[in-house]
Parts: C-alpha cells; sequence; structure tokens
C-alpha cells in the first residue's frame, strides 16, 4: 500500500481545511487506512459503530452480496478497530465523522457539457456545492449551553479530496468526501470519464416537511444511503447506461434528505436519476446532447419552473431561480463553450450572486443575516482528461456599503493518473 497526503486548503480566515489523500492498495488496505485516520484524526473508537444487530446483520449481508468492493473495505476499517468484521454489534458500513447526525444538503446547481457543444471537443462537468457555513447546532437545534455551541465548529469545516487507486476490483477515482470518510462521496470523476454529481431534493423535503423519514442513530433500514450510492457508481460504472442500471436496481434510502443525481460520460451521454417524493417510482430524464442543467427541484414534475418564481426570488424558490438563470446563459449562448465561460455560467448562481439577487428582490431583508448557505465549492471536471479544478470557499469580508461578500480561492487542478485518456 502506498499513502500521500497533503493539505491543499487552509488557513486562519478560511471557514474549511482541505485535504487530498491518495491511497494505492487493495480495497482491504484503503478501508483499513480510512479506519485509522479515524483513529488517529478524530477520536473514533469502536463505541462509535454500536449498532442494533438485527439491522447490522442485513445491513452487512447486503453489501457482501450486492457490493463486494465496499465489503472489502468495511473489512478493512474494521480491522483498524480490532473488530470482527461480522460482529454485528457494530457497524461501519459507513465512517461518519465530525457529525453526531448526518446532515442535510440544501442546495447545488450542476452542467453537463457533452464534446460536441465543447471548444476543446471534451466533456465536461460543471458543479456549484451549496452547503451551510454553521455547526450541527445551527441546522438543528439542541438544548446546549452556549460554550458548548461555541466549541461545534462548522459542518463543511474539513472535507477529503479522495484519489483511490483499488488493486482487486473497482475503477480508479478522484472524489470529494464529508460527513463519511469511507463513502462520502459529493461529486467525482473514475479512470473511465464517469462524473458523478448528487444535489438535495428541496421539493420532497418541503413537500414532506414534519413526515421527512429522518435516520438519525441506529439505522432501522439496509441499503445505501444518498452518498454512498456515488461511491457506488464511481466503483463499478463505466457509462451512463450502467449507472442507470445500477441506479434502478440498487436498494436505496436517505439518511436525513432525498436527493437525485446528474451523471455523464465520457461519450457525452448524461441523465438526471430522481426518485418520486414518495419514492414509489424511479424517474430517468435523458440528455438529450445539449447542455443538461439540474438544481434542487424535481425535474420529472417541472419541465420549466416558471411557476414556481411568482412573487420575487425567495428562499423558497431560489432553486427554480438558479435553474432560469443557468439555462438562460447556456441558450444565450452563440458557439462552443469553453472552460472559463462554463466557469462563469456557474459562477452566476454562485450562492454570493443569490443573495444579492434575493436582497435586491428584499431590501428590508437581511438576507447575508438569515441565510448560512454559501457555493463551498466549484468544481468542473474535464471527463477526456480524468481531472477536476476546484475552487473553494475560504470565507468572507464586510463590502464598504455593509454587505458581505465572499472570498475564494484560485482553483487547483487535480489529475487521475491513471485515467485511460492521456488529457491535455
Amino acid at each position: 500500500m502506498h499513502v500521500t497526503e497533503q493539505t491543499v486548503s487552509e488557513g486562519a480566515d478560511h471557514l474549511m481545511t482541505v485535504r487530498h489523500l491518495t491511497i494505492r492498495g487493495t480495497n482491504f488496505e484503503i478501508g483499513r487506512r480510512v479506519g485509522e485516520l479515524a483513529i488517529e484524526r478524530f477520536g473514533h473508537s469502536p463505541a462509535h459503530f454500536a449498532a442494533n444487530p438485527l439491522y447490522a446483520r442485513a445491513r452487512r449481508q447486503y453489501v457482501q452480496r450486492d457490493y463486494p468492493i465496499q465489503w472489502e473495505r468495511v473489512r478493512g476499517a474494521a480491522s483498524a478497530f480490532g473488530l470482527d468484521p461480522e460482529d454485528d454489534r457494530y457497524d461501519l458500513t459507513g465512517i461518519m465523522y465530525n457529525v453526531d447526525l448526518p446532515p442535510a444538503m440544501p442546495g447545488c446547481s450542476v452542467v453537463s457539457y457533452p464534446p460536441s457543444t465543447t471548444s476543446t471537443g471534451r466533456g465536461y462537468v460543471s458543479r456549484n456545492y451549496d452547503f451551510s457555513t454553521g455547526s450541527l447546532a445551527d441546522l438543528f437545534p439542541m438544548p446546549l449551553p452556549p460554550e458548548a455551541k461555541a466549541q461545534m465548529g462548522p459542518l463543511m469545516r474539513e472535507p477529503y479530496i479522495m484519489e483511490w487507486y483499488p488493486e482487486d476490483g473497482g475503477y480508479a477515482s478522484l472524489a470529494i468526501h464529508s460527513f463519511d470518510l469511507l463513502s462520502g462521496t459529493l461529486d467525482g470523476i473514475n479512470s473511465e470519464g464517469l462524473v458523478v454529481t448528487i444535489m438535495a431534493d428541496g421539493e420532497a423535503i418541503i413537500e414532506l416537511g414534519p413526515r421527512l423519514e429522518l435516520h438519525l442513530g441506529q439505522r432501522q433500514v439496509v441499503g445505501l444511503h444518498e452518498l454512498q450510492v456515488m461511491r457506488l457508481l464511481l466503483d463499478t460504472c463505466a457509462t451512463a447506461d450502467e449507472a442507470k442500471q445500477a441506479l434502478l436496481l440498487v436498494k436505496q434510502h436517505y439518511t436525513i434528505a432525498p436527493c437525485h443525481y446528474l451523471i455523464a460520460d465520457e461519450a457525452g451521454h448524461s441523465f438526471i436519476y430522481e426518485n418520486s417524493t414518495g419514492r414509489n417510482a424511479q424517474h430517468i430524464i435523458e440528455g438529450t446532447g445539449a447542455p443538461l442543467v439540474c438544481t434542487n427541484y424535481q425535474i420529472h414534475r417541472h419541465p420549466t419552473p416558471e411557476p414556481m418564481l411568482a412573487g420575487g426570488l425567495t428562499p423558497v424558490n431560489e432553486w427554480a431561480w438558479r435553474y432560469r438563470t443557468v439555462t438562460e446563459r447556456v441558450a444565450a449562448h452563440r458557439g462552443l463553450f469553453t472552460a472559463d465561460e462554463i466557469k462563469e455560467i456557474n459562477a452566476c448562481v454562485n450562492y454570493q450572486r443569490v443573495m444579492d439577487a434575493m436582497s435586491a428582490d428584499h431590501p428590508e431583508v437581511d438576507v447575508a443575516a438569515s441565510i448560512t448557505a454559501r457555493t463551498m465549492w466549484h468544481s468542473l471536471y474535464d471527463q477526456q482528461s480524468g481531472t477536476v479544478e476546484f475552487s473553494f470557499y475560504l470565507g468572507e469580508d464586510v463590502r464598504a456599503d455593509g454587505t458581505r461578500g465572499e472570498r475564494r480561492g484560485d482553483y487547483l487542478k487535480f489529475a487521475l493518473e491513471s485515467s485511460k485518456v492521456a488529457g491535455g
């Protein structure tokens, strides 16, 4: 096994510390190193994984049968903790960190650009990951003394860029993880050029309201949670067609929020996958060869979001505003898209721009004070070269007019060394 780690973004005035962890070895060794990291950096012990044996046994058997790559990583993680992986008093199918409860994902904006639409003739996926700058206590009201709340850091304080080269099964991949060290994939690319992205289904969250089925504490559910589904696709799928079949066949659940996915392969095929609000139907919205756009409402129900925007921009309909803004920019563009133009299109729905537009619609409200979401990163995947560029949110300053403006880092580029197509 060969492991390297470097910190790529940190600072006293930065919200996030971002690390890049590369592991080459068997899936067992990848899992063991991730388990060691959970012990060394986050203080985990076997007690952290205590589980209801009935459900833990079913989850273990499901992973053993349907996701053997992940089972090897679970075995490795168990060895780091000195546990028998088949001891159903414990559940290591995921390794949560920095949170005791899995958090929600409030927003995201993603566009897939097929090779035929770009100036380089390569496919791109451009993604804003929007999340709260707050702590667990900010997102979930809890009876804690002020000093305890003050000690809780932002939930999004330590994402990891995971670059894995498994030697005994599964594609090499480069993905950004948070919340779950072992399988908390938020977006990523594998060595076949398949890119995966996830977005919260904000429409379902609002419709379900108090009937949202949270899985807090010991989980009474079997299958893969919303981020593990992404890891499965990176590990096992080379094409959009394979990813469709995997999503239709996998047993899914959500830990805190329903989500949907935009997936794109190297050849330019893309699709959006959604579950119905009641999770009683599955929907696949096919790409047409043009740029495919997705934010946080159900595309299968609303091919266009215009009815949602009556009454101006609000926190309830801002995902429809982002969708309309992006689709209008894409439609108005003439000629082939350059990488810089693709970046600017996503920048127009950066959460700072959303708040500025909301403030213009509602000048009587201190929008920045009432909304903690920011665009934590913009990622631009170049599918043929197997590379990704990240620009991370650092923090914010007070402008001359008293409003707040964000600080962002320069783009950092990472490349999968085993990408099957040479980059350029």
